[in-house]
């Protein structure tokens, strides 16, 4: 996740230094804030490659930096930090070691449902064609008949038997 935030410089704080286990380090905090509705005093952290970058800009210059937060419990109390990892001019490409400075070109279109074309002249793919597995056929399943059903189960009429049908006399 890319945090960004743009602001106006405010204040760098003096640069702090010490040693710790994986040996010398270097933080400047500097205070920025947003250019919104309702503006926002943020400090961040600059750690020790990015405090040459924190140097070219200047106190009222407009930046964008992206930045990581984290918190941390010590002693029962939670701690936030917002380390920048990238400092930039607002609308300004980032500019990385070993890119080319050109202009980015735009992704090939392709109509919908049709196969991707390889660029740069490279032969197109072949894809064997799907079938459809064949299954064996399944026997059709017959339900039993009981006496006096109809098939799925639904009761037949009582039959009338021949003659009289009561007990009666009369």
């Amino acid at each position: 996740m890319e945090i960004q935030i743009e602001g106006k410089i405010l204040e760098k704080l003096p640069v702090e230094s010490g040693t710790s286990a994986r040996g010398e380090w270097k933080k400047q905090n500097f205070i920025i804030e947003t250019v919104e509705q309702f503006p926002r005093k943020i400090c961040i952290a600059a750690w020790t490659n990015s405090i040459p970058v924190l140097d070219t800009f200047q106190i009222g210059e407009m930046v964008s930096v992206s930045v990581n937060i984290e918190s941390r419990e010590f002693n029962g109390k939670w701690y936030t930090d917002i380390r920048a990892w990238r400092i930039d001019r607002p609308g300004q490409q980032p500019m990385q070691p070993g890119m080319p400075q050109q202009p980015m070109q735009q992704p090939m279109q392709q109509p919908y449902g049709q196969p991707m074309q390889q660029p740069y002249g490279m032969p197109q793919p072949q894809y064997p064609q799907y079938q459809q597995p064949q299954y064996p056929q399944q026997p059709q399943y017959q339900q039993p008949q009981q006496p006096g059903t109809l098939p799925y189960g639904t009761p037949a009429a009582p039959q009338q038997p021949e003659g009289p049908t009561d007990d009666l006399p009369f």
